[in-house]
């Protein structure tokens, strides 16, 4: 052919149309972003010499047929097709391009293969070079191809096109590759530069520098690269592109390309022991790291390769994050990718557990308090399969410890609390959690309603609107301010504050007063909870962390409660799982607890609850002692002079049985003097003591005040409270090194700041003093603990410094815990002692 021959026809038609492909098409849906030949393809269809079909799809990696490329290289020479006669015995006058056949015969272009053209048959690059060389007339020329020899049958037409810049071969290892298929991408970039000599060559191989790269490492693996860790390598040094470590994490981001689209320089990834990933080259090769190094493989011709093949990513620094979800649970999981971890965390700032991250999550968007441990959160969800999960969702694994928890994003991934922060994972390909999945739970919106604190702030039950007001308070055991407590204080409180009942402030003595609902050992496990009790009974449980008593909760309905938990480490709202119900007691009703304040000397008394106590105080302003405060409740409320002390007040009185006394009447003690004390009805009174100023007692609870009944009216002045050398003592030590054990260090100093003998053995110790419930324990107290959980030994003596604090010897030092903070302690406390001289 000569070159004014098809110089004015350089770009005309690609492709006859055939059924099934269209005319003409100016976009492809395949083509779009960096695939390497997209810009040949777009030119050549703006021209109108390339079609796709009718789906709009160009299939650029499918093989260009025979017949296909005469209709191109007919139709940009602009060769006449007319009265042209073929002499192929395997197409007639009736094939739809057979004039096309006719004339590239002529032309000595595709003189076929034993008398047969073999329209359907894919042409090969060998078979492509002769196409283009005997279409264009390229000069002579001698290229060197590794693979192609000069007795190859193509070997001149090769040389040819690569001389006039139409193909450059496989960079890596030169070669040429001649038998291989040619692509219709492939032949749209032989094409355009075939017909025009002055463009830049694109190279068949790829256009990728990470490819490039790629191609340019293959051989020893100098580096110690695994799989991921070279495709890392190679997207940082080629493309300024930061990817993850692992292969796993790599998954997680870019964009999902089909087998059929995977374009050079895209990633690939391979099912193996682990998760494997390599970088594509062409034609089904690809580079990756093996034990031979680093090493070129075809997932094409491997059946090794093909079988492990997972999928393929494609990534530009505009999606290698995760996109945005229309799910608002995934968008704020999502947004906390990057926090730290922290066991005991529970925000952005101080980092997460994987319990608090899901309740962090949860509360943010929805407003429902879920636990914050992982047990507590599979506990109180629907069970689902795997194959039911769906964005929102909960996936659990085993830990080292216990069940952990994270949240489900899709496409098999999750959003969990790790080690090292809060990442994204995936089900399959990580494997720490793909062999450690335990199962998954949805919170439906039925199931969010009960943990919400918005559904009971307008609850009937003022119990409840109460108790609702402190969610979030932090637990505090013996805390006894509204800014930390623990949960007996809880109930004294929301019953004080929205129902003036007036509950005894430690829990087992709360479940001796009000109406039993449930006894003690009722199988809870054999009734529906509604069926019994209503919102604002009161739960109690036994052996939560130590016998007998331990915990009390709020009834909400429906087998939730409102209750101040360590395990938690603040008043929340619970399910009432197998946890609680084994450790179920009863429930209790305070109802008729309530005071009555139609007798004007109980409303007065009522009003000046808090008060402090003042010897000789006879006044809301400088404080009341016992015989004052009666006076002046009296005086104020029913106009009656009462004389100034108790003994008087008892003499002028007028004495009544003690079960016809009523609401107003006084009672009367025998203390270091005779006390008096309003009765308030439901055998309690108010008076003014020293340690608590004016005060609701429980005669019902009390152990010291109804044995000094001498008649209708006293409440005993209590002791002094003990002041607590020995604590002093013990946190002026702290971090001091003490060589004896901590028997002995208690002896030490209850000698020193009491002058009082103890023994120094832990069994002696544990005998001495009176044994006092935990929950009554004082500064100063003496606290016995177990070696192991399930231990009675006594292991080790501390001394009571407050609010959850104990002083103790560990490793030959003495040192401050807080049972608040660490589990560990309150597992293995025996028991509380109180020392007395």
């Amino acid at each position: 052919m000569k070159m004014e021959k098809y110089l004015f026809a350089i770009f005309i038609f690609f492709f006859i149309p055939v059924p099934g492909v269209l005319a003409h098409s100016p976009s492809f849906s395949d083509v779009t972003g960096d695939f390497w030949a997209k810009e040949e393809i777009k030119l050549l269809a703006e021209e109108g010499i390339i079609s796709g079909y009718e789906d709009g799809t160009f299939r650029p990696n499918h093989p260009v047929k025979r017949s296909q490329a005469a209709s191109m290289i007919v139709e940009a020479l602009d060769l006449e097709t007319a009265n042209k006669e073929a002499d192929f015995s395997d197409i007639d006058e009736s094939f739809h391009a057979y004039d096309v056949a006719a004339t590239v015969q002529q032309e000595g272009i595709i003189t076929g293969r034993n008398g047969r053209f073999m329209p359907n048959h894919t042409l090969t690059r060998g078979q492509m070079a002769a196409v283009l060389n005997r279409s264009f007339e390229f000069s002579k020329a001698h290229a060197d191809f590794a693979d192609v020899d000069e007795d190859y049958v193509f070997y001149q037409d090769i040389s040819n096109i690569a001389e006039a810049g139409v193909t450059t071969g496989y960079s890596e290892d030169h070669t040429f590759r001649p038998n291989n298929d040619t692509t219709r991408a492939q032949f749209s970039v032989f094409l355009a530069r075939a017909m025009d000599d002055s463009g830049e060559f694109l190279s068949t191989s790829n256009n990728s520098s990470a490819a490039q790269l790629a191609q340019e490492s293959v051989g020893e693996n100098t580096e110690d690269f695994i799989t991921s860790e070279f495709v890392q390598f190679a997207y940082r040094e080629a493309e300024n592109i930061s990817l993850p470590r692992s292969a796993s994490d790599q998954w997680l981001l870019g964009k999902s390309i089909e087998q059929k689209n995977v374009q050079p320089g895209d990633v690939v990834f391979f099912q193996g022991t682990y998760l494997m990933s390599g970088i594509y080259i062409d034609n089904g090769e690809f580079v990756i790291v093996t034990s031979d190094g680093i090493s070129k493989r075809n997932m094409e011709t491997s059946d090794y390769w093909s079988n492990a093949y997972v999928g393929a990513k494609r990534y530009t620094e505009e999606n290698l994050h995760p996109g945005s979800s229309e799910n608002d649970l995934v968008e704020q999981a999502r947004a906390l990718i990057g926090s730290p971890y922290n066991e005991d965390g529970e925000d952005p700032e101080s980092g997460f557990s994987t319990g608090s991250l899901v309740h962090y999550v949860y509360e943010e968007v929805t407003g429902s308090w879920l636990s914050k441990r992982p047990a507590g959160l599979y506990d109180a969800g629907e069970k689902i399969s795997q194959e039911e999960l769906r964005p929102g969702d909960l996936v659990f694994f085993e830990g080292s410890s216990g069940l952990i928890s994270g949240m489900y994003t899709g496409d098999r991934q999750f959003v969990i609390a790790s080690s090292s922060g809060v990442k994204e994972r995936h089900l399959d390909y990580h494997t720490y959690y793909a062999d450690r999945y335990a199962g998954a739970v949805r919170y439906t919106d039925e199931i969010l309603e009960k943990s919400n604190p918005d559904t009971y702030a307008d609850h009937e039950n003022p119990i409840i609107r109460e108790a609702i007001k402190y969610m979030g308070t932090p637990y505090l055991m013996t805390g006894s301010t509204r800014d930390a407590f623990d949960c007996s204080f809880l109930i004294q409180s929301a019953f004080r504050d929205a129902a003036d009942v007036y509950l005894p402030r430690i829990s087992y003595k709360q479940w001796e007063v009000g109406e039993t609902i449930l006894d003690a050992g009722t199988d809870i496990n054999s009734i529906e909870l509604d069926d019994h009790i209503r919102p604002g009974d009161v739960l109690y449980f036994s052996g939560t962390w130590q016998e007998g008593i331990s915990h009390t909760a709020i009834y909400l309905g429906e087998d939730h409660v409102i209750h101040a938990t360590g395990e938690e480490g603040e008043t929340t709202i619970s399910y009432m799982n197998e946890y609680w119900k084994e450790h179920f007691t009863g429930v209790k009703r305070f109802d008729d607890l309530s005071v009555s304040f139609e007798n004007e000397a109980v409303f007065e008394a009522y009003q000046l609850l808090g008060t402090e106590y003042q010897l000789g105080g006879d006044s809301p302003e400088e404080g009341f002692d016992t015989g004052g405060l009666v006076q002046y409740v009296y005086k104020e409320g029913l106009n009656i002079d009462l004389p100034r002390y108790g003994r008087q007040q008892w003499e002028e009185g007028n004495e009544i049985p003690r079960d016809e006394i009523e609401a107003g009447d006084l009672m009367f003690f025998e203390g270091s003097s005779i006390i008096p004390a309003v009765y308030i009805g439901n055998n309690q009174i108010i008076v003014a003591t020293q340690a608590s100023g004016v005060a609701v007692v429980d005669l019902t609870t009390s152990s010291y005040w109804p044995p000094r009944y001498i008649g209708s009216r006293t409440y005993d002045r209590p002791s002094e409270e003990r002041r607590s050398r020995e604590a002093h003592l013990a946190e002026d030590r702290e971090g001091e090194t003490f060589k004896g054990t901590s028997s002995e260090f208690i002896q030490q100093l209850y000698e020193e700041g009491s002058q009082i003998s103890l023994p120094s053995t832990m069994e002696e110790l544990r005998q001495s003093g009176e044994d006092i419930h935990i929950e009554e324990l004082e500064r100063g107290d003496l606290m016995i603990f177990g070696e192991a959980t399930d231990d009675n030994t006594p292991h080790l003596a501390a001394i009571y410094l407050g609010e959850g604090r104990f002083a103790t010897v560990l490793d030959r030092k003495i040192v401050i815990t807080d049972m608040n903070t660490d589990q560990y302690w309150i597992q293995r406390l025996l028991e509380g002692r109180q020392i007395t001289k």
